[in-house]
């Protein structure tokens, strides 16, 4: 798993478990990854999260592709504790990241990241198929993460500073401005 972004192990591995469990499927027909990630949100949207901060352009990722692309935006002041700020967003392309899993078996592998993660997890409702935030305290990253099947993808930003679960409520509306736009 090394090809991909270290917070997104966990829900491989969670989708691991529920194909074990729902067994496989052909996945939906797919939308093609979008070419500029970084148009999903722009910099005075993101400016909710840090608005005393001068949040600049995204940087686009392109090396996971076929599977996915990423935008990341980066901020200071970088802090003992954590590091810089940045906000990064991931776009999945379901069919080749999951290979023959059933849109099915991909809302249920989302969805159980929220019953494994505690109280701290939590559905989202009304973006795609099944959305969900988790926070990784070690870390203090804050993500949420939606399955879109009508578009073939996984899509999840990924928040990390020092209040990123104070600013929950922000990050889902970040995610669900992105999946707007896909």
């Amino acid at each position: 798993m090394s090809h991909l972004r270290p917070w997104l192990e966990p829900f491989v591995l969670g989708l691991g478990l529920a194909v074990l469990l729902a067994g496989t499927a052909s996945a939906a027909g797919q939308e093609p990854l979008p070419a500029d990630p970084c148009a999903l949100l722009k910099s005075a949207e993101i400016q909710t999260l840090a608005p005393s901060a001068t949040i600049g352009s995204g940087v686009s990722d392109a090396s996971m592709i076929p599977l996915g692309v990423a935008c990341t935006y980066t901020w200071g002041p970088r802090t003992p504790e954590w590091g810089e700020s940045t906000l990064t967003i991931t776009v999945m392309d379901a069919s080749k990241a999951w290979p023959g899993r059933s849109a099915e078996v991909l809302r249920e592998g989302l969805l159980a990241k929220v019953k494994a993660e505690g109280p701290t997890a939590s559905e989202v409702p009304g973006v795609g198929d099944a959305a969900a935030f988790t926070f990784e305290a070690r870390s203090s990253s804050a993500t949420a993460e939606a399955y879109l099947k009508a578009k073939g993808v996984l899509l999840a930003l990924q928040f990390h500073a020092g209040d990123s679960l104070a600013n929950k409520n922000k990050v889902v509306a970040l995610l669900k401005d992105a999946a707007a736009r896909l």
